[in-house]
């Protein structure tokens, strides 16, 4: 199979091949996990105005997201795997916004399959993947251009399914040793940096389908 790699923040114009999308720290990290902890599913908004919008017309569902790294003012919860670990959202439906991931995702939603993937639900989702030719692997990246983080997790998607081999440990390092996570770091996101580079934390996959993120349903 071919996996390619592709800058969702630089490109306009999407094929509709299956996708994943990437964005390690933190979007398609905490997702999953929301999930895990009981939500039933996720709505992901592209701006700020749109989710308090929705918000005042579902007052039960819950609004969280980030703006450059920080909480914005007035949501609920941010956009932080730790603190999704240490919050119950049995039943709930989250209203979800992020500076990069939700940004591309919506960029991307005509596409035939989107998978919202990290390292947390990679192993989960990867045998779904080998049911196609082709998959492009979408880089949400930050505003000001490259995200090495999200960069490495495409290439071992790529690498283990072009090749079958897990270099798991090899990018986790890289991942470690880049400019991603220190800029997580220095704005106080090293717990966040911790669950975001563990293995199998979500054994689901998750989709973006109808416009909701949802637990991939059993065929």
């Amino acid at each position: 199979m071919e996996v390619n790699i592709v800058n969702g923040r630089k490109e306009n114009q999407f094929s509709k091949n299956p996708k994943i999308l990437i964005d390690i720290y933190r979007s398609t990290t905490t997702m999953p996990l929301m999930l895990k902890k009981g939500a039933s599913k996720i709505i992901p908004v592209s701006s700020v105005s749109v989710a308090k919008k929705m918000k005042n017309e579902y007052p039960d569902y819950i609004i969280a997201g980030e703006r450059y790294g920080f909480k914005v003012p007035g949501f609920q919860m941010s956009n932080s795997p730790y603190e999704v670990m240490n919050t119950d959202l049995d039943g709930k439906t989250i209203i979800f916004t992020s500076t990069n991931g939700t940004k591309v995702l919506n960029k991307i939603k005509d596409s035939e399959v989107i998978f919202i993937c990290s390292y947390a639900n990679v192993f989960a989702t990867l045998p779904f993947l080998k049911n196609f030719s082709v998959i492009e692997a979408v880089l949400s990246g930050r505003p000001d251009g490259y995200a090495d983080e999200d960069y490495y997790f495409g290439m071992f998607v790529k690498t283990y399914l072009e090749t079958g081999k897990d270099q798991f440990d090899y990018y986790i390092e890289q991942t470690r040793k880049g400019q991603g996570t220190k800029r997580l770091s220095m704005i106080g996101g090293k717990k966040d940096v911790e669950l975001c580079l563990q293995r199998d934390l979500v054994p689901f996959p998750v989709i973006f389908q109808n416009g909701e993120i949802i637990r991939k349903p059993q065929e």
